[in-house]
């Protein structure tokens, strides 16, 4: 989430709970949930015109293999050994 941490947001709360007075919470919330309303709403078209390029893009690609696409050879849903952070597996030649 943007590189934020458990421990930024903590830090953040902290400030946020030394800098505004106890009186001044409620209008401080419905301030930031109309800001994330706000932002939400004006990212809400860019988000369904990327949704809609991507469907597109998607069809295309199946029309043009001429079914559905099968997904590249080798490839595992699960995280690979290497994708976190250990050693890469050896060529079945060397083992």
């Amino acid at each position: 989430m943007f590189g934020i941490g458990l421990p930024d947001l903590l830090f953040i709360a902290l400030l946020f709970l030394l800098l505004v007075k106890p009186a001044d919470w409620p209008v401080v919330a419905k301030r930031v949930a109309r800001a994330a309303v706000a932002l939400r709403r004006m990212f809400l078209p860019v988000l369904e015109e990327l949704r809609g390029v991507r469907e597109t893009l998607m069809t295309d690609a199946a029309l043009s293999v001429g079914g559905t696409p099968s997904p590249p050879t080798g490839w595992d849903p699960l995280p690979q050994s290497h994708q976190k952070g250990g050693e890469p597996p050896l060529p079945a030649s060397e083992s």
